[in-house]
């Protein structure tokens, strides 16, 4: 009796654990759901080597097809989908690259659908995940990307809640997303950027 007990507590539990794979799926569903969302947004870029940290806060507005707007209190990043401009406030300059080029990009669709092809990804168990929440770790496996670790934690409605890059020179980079609504009236026109007179533009397209 004792023994398929034991055996059913196996099977249930192995029937109810989920892969990293199954986790990403839930993921790229919840975005495949939805046209757009917005959400209170933190960055925190944390240099581990002199101990440093530096938080900036403000609100992030995405839709599909790379399409994103944050918007900080001293500068705004705007993405068409193929574009990019980082508009620096106080210094009233505005540096124009293509997406596809720009490591730095904050585009959330590389992470769910491009990025887990070049990259071996794993299901982490961790203390600093909250009840309900997932955790998933890629570590790239391609030259290309230039990232050395990102994680991804998912919400238990398949949202990304917080990512977590880590680059080459170990500053790890930490976007943490709140307050999320989805499929909010969102014009075109907020992913677009509009030079104020007297910019100083680089491109570098």
């Amino acid at each position: 009796m004792k023994i398929r007990l034991l055996f059913c507590l196996i099977l249930t539990s192995a029937l109810n654990a989920q892969s990293a794979s199954d986790i990403l799926t839930k993921v790229q569903n919840k975005f495949n759901t939805i046209n757009n969302f917005s959400a209170s947004f933190s960055q925190t870029c944390i240099n581990k080597q002199d101990k440093t940290s530096n938080k900036v806060t403000g609100k992030f507005y995405y839709k599909k097809k790379n399409r994103f707007n944050v918007e900080l209190n001293a500068a705004n990043i705007i993405s068409d989908g193929e574009t990019i401009w980082n508009y620096n406030k106080s210094s009233n300059r505005a540096v124009i690259s293509n997406l596809e080029n720009d490591p730095s990009s904050f585009s959330l669709e590389r992470f769910i659908f491009d990025y887990p092809k070049m990259c071996d990804m794993k299901l982490i168990k961790d203390k600093s995940i909250k009840s309900g929440e997932d955790l998933l770790e890629l570590i790239p496996n391609n030259q290309k990307l230039q990232f050395k670790k990102a994680r991804i934690f998912v919400s238990s409605d398949g949202m990304i809640s917080k990512l977590e890059i880590t680059d080459q020179s170990e500053i790890q980079y930490v976007f943490q997303f709140t307050d999320i609504k989805y499929n909010i009236d969102l014009p075109d026109s907020k992913f677009t950027f509009s030079p104020p007179k007297g910019i100083q533009i680089i491109d570098l397209k």
